[in-house]
């Protein structure tokens, strides 16, 4: 029995040297159809490198598709039927492309597991209605693909006449060019080239390089800004804020946000946080506010603009600053921005506080529970030398409980407590309490910096102009649902998203709701609140002013490094890159007969398209 051709090994492999020019051939259709689809751009290098980095792209994916026909005629012993296979297959591939062009064009991203959900939910039959006129519009595009597939196949096999290339040469020679634009777009991240970097928008499914970090231990000078720069061809494919923000502020006030690193919601109790607690009679509390993510990156980026971490990428790439701090600074606002740790990694030196990168501190101590007695003490004493009717604005990002770090002899001590962290031994069989209480130590301490800020804003009579704000970037989970996790950043549970938030807001009376809020919500009630905006809250954010929540029946996006989830009657709906939908409880259980409603869905895909644009 042979399992290669009849005529020998080397007949075999040349009756299949079509191949490759079939999926080159599928490829360059692929470019010509998503181009003309992106917006051009002006420089001729970015021009270039979105060309070759479509068709590069699309090569590799019609490599995988040729890879797919040979598996799929070994499996089903039908060799001489590669042509039947390949068709079949490459047509299916070019109707995913159109496809893509289509949301790229209603929704301003490629297609993706939401989309495909969105598609073959109900949402579709809603929104869609299939006439005659569309099925045979349906069927004519079917039947192009096929007449166009037998034509390029016969071209195909007339080009392989006409060289002596292997498949093997042309996937090495696109895999090794692949790779070079990997390489490229790594650098021009790294080198501020962002009218390059800007292109991969537009290029599908094209993945994220980043080497920043590994060029600047090479010894390469990596910019950290492009200030000054232009920056046209990156910034048109973003739309934030859609129109002119239109607002009268008539008498400034002074803001402050006291941000803790993992500060989980259910820490805000008079035993952790005993000083901070005692404020909940004078603020307004908010016991149902989840942040957009389980890490850093998104959720403190999502309480700055008012959107959801869907945007970092553009936004970082556009490097536009939050629009809260146009207005900062169009005010006259003196800024004191202070991070324990880098505010540079993540980026939100190019992203949040872009237009005040050259303002940004942190703390100059040895640990975390250093820097954050650093970082207080220095803004006390930017506090002392500010002139009292100069309005200010400052941000603390405290790093104790996240780095579990606290001075050494620390008097108030909750045992038993855990002297140091090794996560080796970390399992489900692992007793948490000492772990977490030694969090919790961590966030008295911090708790006892607040204390102290507040002090010298009672101290300066700063209390009756300050809204001051107490919140978190993510929560902190300590095996709490018995299926080993630890930390964060590894599940979208209550543990690691529940976060406090309380704001001291003068003149206004003392609240607590268990109203659903989000840190979407916060940029929103600060713009139209604190300073007068009167553009819909839809011309710059997808949450809500804090004073006029819509109730427990919305739908919060949540974002991670590689997952996203969807919060929606206080279960989460886990969606996965292949569209499909999970849903589960806050203890991750699954449960099968929940189902996302269409139109929440529906939703949170316009929210994430709401700030981009195409051609």
């Amino acid at each position: 029995m042979y399992l290669s051709h009849p005529e020998g090994t080397a007949t075999y492999r040349n009756s299949r040297r079509w191949l490759a020019a079939f999926a080159i051939l599928n490829a360059l259709v692929m470019t010509g159809i998503t181009l003309p689809h992106s917006q051009w751009p002006d420089s001729l290098s970015s021009q270039l490198y979105l060309v070759l980095g479509m068709l590069l792209q699309f090569s590799v994916l019609s490599f995988l598709v040729v890879l797919l026909t040979i598996a799929l005629a070994y499996v089903l012993r039908s060799q001489k039927y590669y042509a039947a296979f390949a068709m079949t297959l490459f047509t299916i591939a070019q109707l995913i492309i159109i496809t893509n062009v289509k949301v790229f064009s209603l929704y301003h991203f490629h297609l993706n597991g939401m989309v495909l959900n969105l598609l073959f939910s109900g949402a579709l039959l809603e929104n869609i209605a299939f006439s005659w006129s569309m099925w045979l519009s349906v069927g004519a595009l079917l039947f192009g693909l096929i007449f166009g597939q037998t034509l390029l196949l016969l071209l195909s096999r007339k080009l392989s006449q006409f060289h002596q290339f292997t498949n093997r040469h042309h996937v090495g020679f696109f895999l090794t060019s692949y790779i070079v634009l990997q390489l490229l777009s790594g650098c021009a991240d790294a080198f501020g080239w962002n009218q390059i970097t800007a292109q991969n928008r537009y290029i599908p499914w094209m993945p994220t390089t980043t080497m920043r970090s590994s060029l600047e231990k090479m010894g390469f000078e990596v910019v950290q800004s492009t200030e000054g720069h232009n920056l046209p061809d990156t910034a048109d494919g973003l739309q934030y804020p859609r129109n002119p923000l239109q607002c009268n502020t008539q008498k400034p006030l002074n803001i402050l946000m006291l941000v803790v690193d993992s500060l989980r919601a259910d820490q805000l109790t008079a035993e952790v946080m005993p000083n901070s607690f005692k404020l909940r009679n004078q603020a307004q509390v908010f016991d149902n506010h989840y942040s957009t993510s389980n890490a850093t990156r998104y959720g403190l980026f999502s309480m700055m603009y008012g959107i959801s971490g869907s945007y970092w990428k553009p936004i970082l790439a556009a490097e536009k600053g939050s629009a809260l701090f146009d207005l900062t600074t169009e005010n006259g606002y003196q800024h004191f921005i202070y991070g324990s740790s880098t505010l540079t990694f993540p980026e939100f030196d190019r992203t949040i506080f872009s237009s005040l990168r050259n303002q940004l501190q942190q703390g100059n101590g040895k640990s975390s529970a250093e820097n954050d007695l650093d970082i207080t003490q220095r803004f006390i004493t930017d506090l002392q030398q500010l002139p009292s009717d100069k309005p200010f604005f400052g941000f603390l990002f405290f790093d104790a409980p996240h780095g579990f770090s606290i001075p050494e002899n620390y008097p108030h001590r909750i045992e038993p407590m855990l002297e140091q962290v090794n996560y080796l031994e970390l399992n489900n069989d692992y007793d948490p309490v000492p772990f977490l209480n030694l969090y919790k130590t961590t966030a008295h301490y911090v708790d006892s910096l607040i204390q102290n800020i507040m002090e010298e804003l009672a101290r300066t009579q700063r209390l009756d102009n300050t809204l001051v704000i107490i919140t978190s970037d993510h929560g902190q989970e300590f095996n709490e649902m018995g299926k080993n996790y630890w930390g964060h950043n590894s599940n979208f549970s209550l543990w690691q998203t529940k976060v406090p938030l309380m704001l001291l807001w003068p003149g206004r009376e003392p609240m607590a709701t268990n109203t659903l809020s989000s840190h979407e919500d916060l940029i929103p009630t600060l713009l139209t609140e604190a300073f007068g905006c009167a553009n819909p809250t839809t011309d710059y954010s997808t949450g809500y002013s804090l004073f006029n929540l819509p109730g427990n029946d919305r739908g919060l996006l949540m974002e991670s490094w590689t997952d996203r989830a969807i919060l929606y009657d206080d279960h989460l709906f886990l969606i996965n890159p292949l569209g499909g939908i999970d849903a589960v409880d806050q203890n991750y259980d699954s449960i099968d007969d929940r189902e996302l409603p269409p139109e929440v869905l529906a939703g949170t895909i316009e929210h994430m398209s709401r700030f981009l644009k195409v051609k």
